[in-house]
């Protein structure tokens, strides 16, 4: 009953994992798609997917989210492709173990704030500034993690830079809401991705951590996103999506 048929959305991270799951199933549920990436050659195959489904042919834009004229040049391709925006999806990340705070460098430091808040800001915000030029509503969305919410040891930068994405997307719900621009953010447990499919035996233990005893498909975490941006959710905003096997109540 979801359908994102006549949407144009953006969508970052678009190479991989729960981005690339975002961009396939936006685009099997009708939506025209700009894809974002830094990893050009990643980013294309993900384009051929995409454009394989018979939909609408996607707009592929190696972008790196930290460059805030990179940015500004994604979205001028937008509106040159399409003349609209109706959704973005600001997926684009990284995720490192860094240590714990007393262990972790200032270069460190500063990366994972560059990419992951930084990056995050520049998305939302450039995508805020054309929803409220077209003044036609629309729908903003962040990945954000369970570790904001039920944090761990030997992360803190990578959970630092999350909360802070959290906190920013409740309060641009605040201040777009007047707008009619709907503003949520994913909350993804552990999910089996290629980044951490390369670490041994994470997903194994993240699943016998959590109640129910699995970890997600970024498909599954696809599926909620696709609803946050329909018109199904008219009212959903300020919200944290989670899927995360239970993790945070455990």
């Amino acid at each position: 009953m979801i359908s994102l048929t006549g949407k144009v959305v953006v969508v970052t991270g678009a190479a991989s994992g729960i981005g690339r799951a975002i961009a396939l199933t936006c685009a099997e549920l009708g939506a025209s798609l700009c894809l974002a990436d830094i990893d050009g050659a990643a980013l294309e195959r993900t384009q051929v997917e995409v454009d394989a489904l018979g939909c609408a042919p996607a707009l592929a834009c190696p972008t790196d989210i930290g460059d805030p004229g990179q940015i500004d040049r994604l979205f001028e391709a937008v509106d040159a492709r399409y003349g609209r925006l109706d959704a973005a999806v600001a997926n684009a990340g990284i995720v490192a173990q860094t240590g714990m705070a007393h262990q972790t460098s200032l270069v460190d430091w500063n990366r994972m704030l560059a990419v992951n808040l930084t990056g995050t800001f520049l998305t939302v915000s450039a995508a805020a500034r054309y929803l409220i030029r077209q003044d036609r509503g629309g729908s903003i969305l962040a990945t954000g993690s369970s570790t904001a919410l039920r944090v761990m040891a030997g992360g803190a930068a990578y959970i630092a830079s999350k909360g802070a994405v959290h906190a920013l997307m409740q309060a641009m719900a605040v201040e777009l809401g007047p707008y009619r621009i709907r503003v949520n953010t994913i909350v993804p447990g552990t999910t089996d991705t290629p980044p951490l499919q390369a670490v041994p035996d994470v997903l194994r233990r993240a699943a016998e951590s959590a109640p129910l005893g699995e970890v997600a498909e970024p498909v599954e975490l696809a599926r909620l996103v696709a609803f946050a941006l329909s018109d199904a959710a008219p009212h959903m905003t300020g919200s944290h999506l989670k899927i995360d096997s239970g993790r945070t109540i455990a």
